[in-house]
């Protein structure tokens, strides 16, 4: 009896550390979109606290993408717990060869033709605000800006 109660204990232990260790998790919705023009988006969203709350971000973005753009493909669309390569460069505000429109919450690496690029990333930029959003700026390859 005293063994189960042992054995009993030590699982109780672990589902609460366990359950600790889910709750001190974070989520980085990520989202990478390609158009049938030669356009590629690559999104990271500010980190959530929830694996939830962090898939809830990437539907709230996607949502409207997939009515105004039938031919775009997302490519993926998930939560990461640690960010790598060109979606830490985003959130940390290094420069990466592409033009960025950077707002609060987001950060959106644009590829596409060279001819129209600048013109689209201001494009949003300019659409995020009359939006609603706070601020929100295109910056161009290359240049520092602030996460």
């Amino acid at each position: 009896m005293q063994q189960a109660l042992v054995i009993l204990a030590l699982l109780a232990l672990g589902a609460v550390l366990a359950q600790y260790h889910v709750a001190n998790q974070s989520y980085f919705p990520v989202t990478k979109l390609a158009s049938a023009d030669g356009y590629t988006f690559h999104m990271v969203q500010d980190r959530t606290a929830e694996r939830s709350d962090c898939g809830k971000a990437n539907d709230r973005f996607l949502a409207p993408l997939k009515q105004a753009c039938r031919y775009c493909e997302v490519v993926y669309a998930r939560c990461e717990r640690e960010l790598h390569g060109l979606e830490l460069a985003l959130l940390m505000g290094d420069p990466v060869p592409m033009h960025v429109v950077v707002a609060p919450g987001l950060r959106l690496a644009i590829e596409g033709p060279e001819k129209s690029v600048r013109r689209d990333c201001e494009y949003i930029a300019n659409d995020l605000v009359k939006g609603g959003a706070a601020a929100a700026s295109c910056v161009f390859p290359g240049t520092l800006r602030r996460p």
